[in-house]
């Protein structure tokens, strides 16, 4: 439990210094490690923040949450800055419209998006759409979830207790994942199947008939990797 008001941990549900109700989770903080050029994700009281999981360098206050820039987005940034492929072997990462590359940042305002028409912008992309690869992406990645690894075994560790939970309430044949074909979905299917041990999980596919190809292919690729998942789909027949 986690106390906003006097930024300490405690075990109830009141924070025995103020009165305040606490927040049964601890607020994160993001840094930088300039060596190895990835975040680092932190517990606000996390003693040993100042080192890098990997390497021991030094870390800097980089923000309060993060998310990963893929490629495809990068170069899109790129494009609206009049600097295609400047940043393709660089560690790029945003939070809002603020990104960040090899830990510097930069932020993104609307002024850029307004900058050039979209046959221009889908233009470029073409372009360079072939030199645009995962090779540097993959590697900060990799090493991202390698000095993450700890945060990221409590988050599924939390996630599964909390699907146990609450399928403890109903019979396991009332027990389904709505499945969409995000990302979203694909994760919490995944975090569903292992809670559970249950490889035979009803999947829900909602076909609203808007869905773009690239989706419904996913579906299909979905289904057919998981062979033993009861996959149905609830198509929306009032949009045909």
């Amino acid at each position: 439990m986690w106390c906003r008001n006097c930024n300490h941990e405690t075990n109830g549900a009141k924070c025995e210094l103020c009165g305040n109700e606490t927040e049964p989770v601890i607020p994160t903080e993001v840094f930088w490690c300039d060596h190895c050029n990835i975040p680092i994700i932190k517990e606000v009281n996390d003693s040993k923040t100042k080192k890098c999981p990997l390497c021991q360098s030094d870390l800097n206050y980089l923000s309060a949450d993060i998310r990963p820039v893929f490629p495809e987005e990068r170069l899109l940034v790129e494009i609206l800055l009049d600097e295609p492929m400047k940043y393709h072997d660089q560690s790029v990462w945003a939070n809002n419209n603020r990104y960040y590359f090899n830990g510097k940042s930069k932020v993104i305002t609307t002024k850029y998006y307004k900058k050039y028409d979209p046959e221009y912008i889908i233009s470029e992309l073409e372009k360079y759409k072939k030199l645009n690869t995962y090779e540097y992406f993959d590697c900060f990645i990799s090493d991202f979830t390698k000095a993450n690894a700890q945060r990221n075994y409590y988050i599924i560790d939390e996630a599964h207790r909390f699907i146990r939970e609450e399928a403890s309430h109903y019979p396991t044949e009332s027990v389904v994942v709505s499945f969409s074909g995000g990302k979203d979905s694909t994760v919490t299917a995944d975090l569903a199947v292992k809670a559970l041990s249950e490889p035979s999980l009803v999947h829900i596919f909602g076909n609203t008939t808007l869905e773009f190809p690239t989706t419904l292919d996913y579906a299909e690729r979905f289904r057919a990797d998981n062979p033993k998942t009861i996959f149905r789909i609830a198509l929306n027949r009032e949009q045909g």
